[in-house]
């Protein structure tokens, strides 16, 4: 017998084998939510013995005209090695749960639910895909292999170009402190007016980066050039995966392949630390539905890594005409920018 639970201590799963973006459904994002105000929730369901067989951390997102909508990043997350009857028997409590949450988001405000589930679950409920808002597809390593042969199965350009900037002297050093955050926030700047770009406010990375140093699960890879912060990685540190989330460089020093010997040095470092996997976080899709990747995807991909595919992104719709609104206006504000 199930049985369903709205926790306020944090229970997760902890993954053993490779998924992608699990630092999304933690204790850690959970406190990063709050610091930025967000209503959100954790559903947990279990047996009568409190083993867990579903988790899912969600919020409510605000949309123009007094709606929202709940999300679930990377969520719901399942035991593995499920039957089918016992899946819908969870996702049937889960549905049932979230509908619950109208009494604190109010029935008139909530359009949909959107999930990004661990498995498929669309042959189960009348969910409708929708696009992903963390990625899809990605790229990781298995820090299981010497160095020497994680530097072999390279492409070759991306050996070349690691070997380059070494000879440029370009330096490494990882970071943790709070006013560190600056270099990176300075270099992001750069990046996105170069790139014609919408990022984060900067108050969004600061929150993070504060999240990040009291979990003691962040750190800032800065690459320097005679003195210079030319690039910079913020990663992610959770469980079994280090995960590169966010990286910023100035287009003028590009000749020194910075980022190049940056990703190998946190590869090296997320070795040395125990981690399990190296989450490149996001590549372009087989399907080329977002070219604009194509480049990032291709320096991601020259490491050797594996493709990662996960399930389609759900929306389960409360209320069909106002989805309808919410779609169109989407598409408005995408051809305005």
């Amino acid at each position: 017998m199930f049985q369903v639970k709205l926790e306020k201590n944090n229970t997760f799963f902890k993954p053993e084998d490779f998924y992608s973006g699990s630092f999304l459904q933690s204790t850690l994002w959970r406190d990063f939510l709050n610091k930025q105000q967000k209503k959100n929730w954790q559903i947990n369901i279990t047996d009568e013995n409190n083993n867990l067989f579903l988790s899912c951390l969600l919020y409510e997102n605000k949309v123009p005209f007094g709606k929202s909508y709940l999300y679930a990043p990377k969520g719901p997350v399942f035991k593995n090695d499920l039957s089918a009857d016992d899946k819908h028997e969870l996702l049937s409590l889960f549905f049932s749960k979230t509908r619950d949450l109208e009494i604190e988001t109010k029935t008139q405000e909530e359009i949909f639910l959107q999930l990004e589930p661990s498995e498929e679950i669309k042959n189960f409920f009348q969910v409708q895909n929708s696009h992903s808002v963390q990625p899809q597809d990605t790229s990781f390593l298995t820090l299981d292999k010497e160095p020497k042969e994680m530097l072999a199965n390279m492409h070759q350009k991306t050996r070349y170009n690691i070997m380059l900037a070494n000879k440029k002297e370009v330096k490494i050093k990882n970071l943790d402190k709070p006013e560190d955050l600056e270099i990176f926030l300075n270099l992001n700047k750069k990046t996105a007016d170069r790139q014609n770009i919408i990022t984060h406010p900067d108050n969004y990375y600061t929150l993070l980066w504060q999240t990040f140093l009291e979990h003691q699960a962040g750190k800032l890879f800065v690459a320097y050039h005679e003195g210079r912060a030319v690039a910079a990685n913020l990663m992610i540190f959770w469980e079994n995966t280090a995960t590169y989330l966010h990286g910023a460089s100035d287009y003028e020093y590009r000749q020194v392949m910075a980022p190049y010997l940056l990703q190998w040095e946190a590869i090296k470092f997320a070795q040395s630390e125990g981690f399990k996997f190296y989450d490149f976080w996001g590549i372009a899709a087989e399907d080329n539905s977002k070219p604009n990747w194509n480049g990032f995807t291709r320096f991601k991909k020259g490491f050797g890594g594996l493709d990662w595919h996960a399930p389609a992104a759900q929306v389960f719709i409360y209320n069909p005409a106002q989805y309808k609104a919410y779609l169109f206006a989407k598409k408005i504000l995408r051809l305005i920018k």
